[in-house]
């Protein structure tokens, strides 16, 4: 009875890992790892079915799903380095190539990295099948919701690294929200 016990409260436990939206299953860092803030916001038009980023080094690319109108986030575990922006899919077939715009996140190892969001802006035909007038892309610095998203959805990952924006331009807000709350962010 007591190894059934632990048997359905292991199942639970791994079922509650899968869906955790504060982020209790992340592993911890190796030396070499840093966490990568994936932030996207679709501001009007098409909700892509994927995104991927890609990463130097064999099986570095990320593929990141579940996007949704609005905002958008993930955190993942990766080897430290840069990460490109490569392709916003439409479909399973049907893509944007963001590459050449050289959006970069740059991970260091032991660190929470965040670059900035990628804001997509799209027009679609009336009944929202058809992509017309093309897309934009802007990459914005939107540090203050990053940071709001990592204290709401990951407080145990934030208490134990440092929030770090590598970015194109310097920004000292993540060490101001440290100093003023008292955090380790």
């Amino acid at each position: 009875m007591n190894q059934y016990r632990q048997w359905v409260l292991g199942a639970f436990g791994m079922a509650l890992c899968g869906v955790s939206t504060l982020g209790y299953c992340l592993p911890k860092l190796n030396d070499d790892e840093g966490y990568i803030l994936v932030a996207m916001k679709i501001e009007q038009g098409y909700v892509p079915s994927h995104i991927t980023i890609e990463g130097k080094g064999w099986l570095s690319d990320l593929k990141l799903e579940q996007v949704k109108p609005n905002y958008n986030y993930w955190l993942e575990v990766v080897d430290a380095g840069s990460y490109t922006w490569d392709r916003v899919y439409l479909g399973k077939r049907t893509y944007i190539d963001v590459a050449e715009q050289g959006y970069v996140i740059n991970v260091e190892a032991g660190k929470i990295n965040y670059a900035g969001h990628l804001s997509m802006y799209t027009e679609m035909n009336g009944s929202l099948d058809t992509l017309i007038g093309g897309a934009r892309f802007y990459f914005n610095n939107k540090a203050s919701q990053a940071l709001e998203y990592m204290e709401a959805s990951y407080p145990e990952v934030l208490t134990q690294y440092n929030l770090n924006y590598t970015g194109k331009e310097k920004d000292h807000f993540f060490e101001y929200a440290k100093s003023i709350e008292g955090n380790q962010l």
